[in-house]
């Protein structure tokens, strides 16, 4: 196989499982009744409780005002409240309801549900795919893509 082809069905490969997840996290946000970006947002503020707005946009990689529109939404559908920090009385930071966290849960069980065939891999398998994985960060890393 020449290096061109092979490159490209490597990134054709990521492509499409890429877009197979995305996929399934449309489903997923759709059974939940709100949007894959709303979902995410829950994801996490539930990994990281007390983000200001700047450091969620941050992790999303979104637009500050992106951001804040949909955690307003989030905040009228009480999945989400603002509290004022503990740390700086100036800041606000984020933090998921009850009823936003008991979202989340369910959107965690959801997603597992989805992918549950996955648990069909053996666990050779997936030690080889990491491996493989982590030969790719580390080729594009040598080729100067340190990005992220």
């Amino acid at each position: 196989m020449d290096t061109d082809n092979k490159i490209t069905k490597i990134i054709y490969s990521f492509r499409e499982i890429d877009k197979f997840f995305y996929k399934q996290m449309w489903h997923h946000a759709n059974e939940l009744g709100i949007t894959i970006v709303q979902l995410q947002i829950l994801k996490l503020i539930s990994l990281e409780p007390n983000l200001s707005l700047q450091e969620l946009s941050r992790k999303m990689n979104l637009s500050k005002s992106t951001v804040s529109s949909t955690v307003d939404r989030l905040v009228k559908a009480s999945y989400i409240k603002r509290e004022q920090s503990m740390t700086d009385r100036r800041a606000i930071v984020l933090n998921l309801t009850e009823l936003g966290k008991t979202k989340e849960k369910e959107g965690q069980q959801l997603f597992h549900q989805r992918l549950r065939n996955l648990n069909d891999i053996s666990d050779e398998e997936i030690e080889k795919l990491l491996e493989l994985h982590q030969l790719v960060k580390e080729k594009i890393k040598v080729n100067g893509d340190e990005q992220n």
